[in-house]
């Protein structure tokens, strides 16, 4: 009798231990860690094999790199990067490049938006954000909630922007400009060439013949003399990264 007892015991255990297993896995890489996804946009294997490429992109480059999902209902219930900096692990002072993905319903909508922390704020620059933000399979990807495919590609670009540089060669970069800048310098010759050669000719008028000129006396006449003077303070405003979400200390940019 004892001894089936026993028996039941360690099988009813053994029964919960297999239940609790099977409810913690599919939410173990949405915890924090790399990977905060409470709302569902990947499934359990997208999660962990995410966070797992998101560690050895870390290690390799030496900046942390996270995502976090949202949902929202217009756009008064937005989730920032402050929000995760709050709810989930604070990145101030940790060089980081956080991802945030939120769906806005009902119009079935997906807006990202990248925030950059520690020495990610200016070891990428504001060019290499606007690059890697509208990179084709960051963009169609995201944009079409393909989050994994999308998330993914942002951050291989992100450490390599990190450590490096991301964007066209450089060298191209320099053949186009001054391909650009010939054309331009061709365009504003020709169009000035253009423009003397439909002047006419002046008329010489004999004036010398028709008629005469005799000054006899010369005066000046001033009547008053006002000079105004005006102050123009000068304007001491700045510019910021844009992006559809205010706020987030490490706002860079979103679409």
């Amino acid at each position: 009798m004892k001894s089936t007892m026993l028996k039941r015991t360690a099988a009813l255990l053994l029964l919960l231990a297999c239940l609790t297993a099977t409810l913690v896995l599919p939410t173990a890489a949405t915890d924090g860690g790399r990977v905060y996804d409470p709302v569902g946009m990947l499934s359990a294997d997208e999660a962990a094999g995410l966070a797992s490429r998101l560690d050895a992109l870390s290690a390799e480059a030496g900046v942390e790199l996270y995502l976090a999902t949202y949902r929202s209902k217009g756009s008064y219930d937005d989730f920032y990067g402050d929000d995760y900096c709050t709810r989930v692990q604070n990145l101030n002072g940790t060089d980081a490049v956080l991802l945030v993905v939120t769906y806005e319903y009902p119009i079935d909508t997906y807006y990202y938006n990248m925030y950059t922390y520690g020495k990610a704020n200016y070891a990428i620059s504001q060019k290499e954000v606007e690059y890697i933000l509208d990179t084709y399979d960051v963009y169609h990807n995201l944009k079409g909630g393909e989050i994994c495919e999308g998330a993914e590609t942002f951050f291989e670009m992100s450490a390599k922007a990190f450590t490096g540089r991301v964007g066209a060669p450089m060298a191209v970069i320099i053949v186009v400009s001054a391909v650009i800048s010939l054309i331009i310098a061709l365009a504003v010759r020709g169009a000035v060439v253009a423009v003397y050669k439909k002047k006419k000719a002046s008329v010489d008028y004999p004036l010398d013949r028709f008629a005469r000129l005799e000054l006899t006396h010369e005066e000046d006449h001033y009547v008053t003399e006002h000079t105004t003077r005006t102050y123009s303070p000068r304007s001491s405003g700045g510019s910021s990264g844009g992006g559809r979400h205010g706020g987030g200390g490490g706002h860079r940019g979103g679409r």
